[in-house]
């Protein structure tokens, strides 16, 4: 390792592509989940529509040991993903990553963003002390989210499917309303003022109105489903019955639902989805500017919640919540 080093942090340029896909390699070799970032036309697509605002570290010989970014998962999404947070492994321990991250917030309060999320890994705990270290906090957890994957320079646990602690940063206040069961009601109260949002937190029974919309992405490579939902109609329990049948023969490892919080029928769509196996996975405020979305989660095989390190007890609270809740919800079928 090479102890002096003062290494630049500063803004990717679509001439850089070429060095953070060897970067990439160098910390993940072919194992890294998102595919773009081995491939620079698609990289070079995403930077250029704006999609991702990425922030580079660059070693004084020119070649680039690190990177982080923000990520819109489209032109509605007004609160971004703040990850593919990447070290080069011959540089850990120089702070870097916390350099990166810092201009990375820079870089959100200049789009005027009103907060940004992140999936922190739970193998270990310094992704979670960097975002912890900015003000971050809890929202949930995803279990065996991901494949395993082998992380330079690091432990590795190779037997058992990847968690995700979720956590959110709030970076301007903005009231919304959302409409949750009466069961989640005094833990999300609870979160509200620990994440710094303020919310008014509504039961409701009312249905959804016409046919649902959503859309059903599955990545046979991580074995995992993303249903999105975009509007909750009242065909919404027949309809999401009917797409988890469909995926039943597809051996599916895990499968994530997002579900808009900020539509007065989510709250009887959630306990429907409690019928079907789902349970409360993390909650993303401002999602979009239509308001919160809450990311439920449905196991199709046991996870080790044992190897999962949470940094401190706030995320050890939300890792027990998460599993009672995946218990309870088991017992029910």
């Amino acid at each position: 390792m090479t102890n002096d080093i003062s290494p630049e942090i500063r803004r990717l340029k679509v001439e850089d592509i070429p060095q953070l896909i060897q970067c990439i390699k160098r910390c993940y070799g072919e194992s890294y989940p998102f595919h773009e970032m081995y491939d620079p036309a698609a990289l070079q697509k995403i930077v250029d529509t704006k999609m991702m605002y990425s922030v580079v570290a660059q070693h004084p010989d020119g070649h680039l040991i690190g990177h982080c970014a923000l990520t819109f998962d489209g032109p509605h999404n007004t609160s971004p993903e703040a990850g593919k947070m990447v070290v080069d492994p011959d540089f850990r321990g120089h702070h870097i990553a916390e350099a990166m991250a810092k201009m990375r917030i820079d870089i959100a309060k200049e789009l005027g963003l009103v907060g940004f999320w992140t999936d922190c890994v739970t193998n270990h705990p310094y992704s979670q002390d960097e975002m912890i270290a900015f003000g971050a906090q809890e929202t949930g957890m995803l279990l065996g989210a991901a494949p395993s994957r082998e992380m330079a320079g690091l432990q590795n646990f190779t037997d058992t499917r990847m968690s995700f602690l979720s956590c959110y940063l709030s970076l301007k206040e903005q009231i919304n309303t959302i409409y949750l069961p009466q069961n989640h009601l005094d833990f999300v109260s609870d979160l509200t003022e620990k994440i710094k949002v303020k919310r008014t937190i509504v039961q409701s029974n009312a249905t959804g109105s016409g046919k649902s919309e959503y859309s059903v992405a599955v990545n046979p490579a991580t074995q995992t489903a993303n249903i999105k939902v975009q509007h909750i109609g009242e065909d919404f329990s027949s309809a999401i019955s009917a797409e988890l049948e469909k995926l039943e023969s597809q051996n599916l490892a895990f499968t994530m639902l997002s579900l808009p919080i900020s539509q007065e029928a989510a709250a009887l769509a959630f306990t429907q989805l409690e019928d079907m196996g789902f349970f409360w996975g993390a909650w993303l405020p401002n999602y979009s500017a239509q308001g919160d979305m809450l990311r439920l989660q449905k196991l199709h095989e046991s996870v080790n919640v044992d190897e999962i390190i949470c940094a401190r007890p706030q995320g050890e609270n939300i890792k027990k919540y998460v599993v009672s809740e995946w218990n309870r919800v088991s017992a029910k079928g």
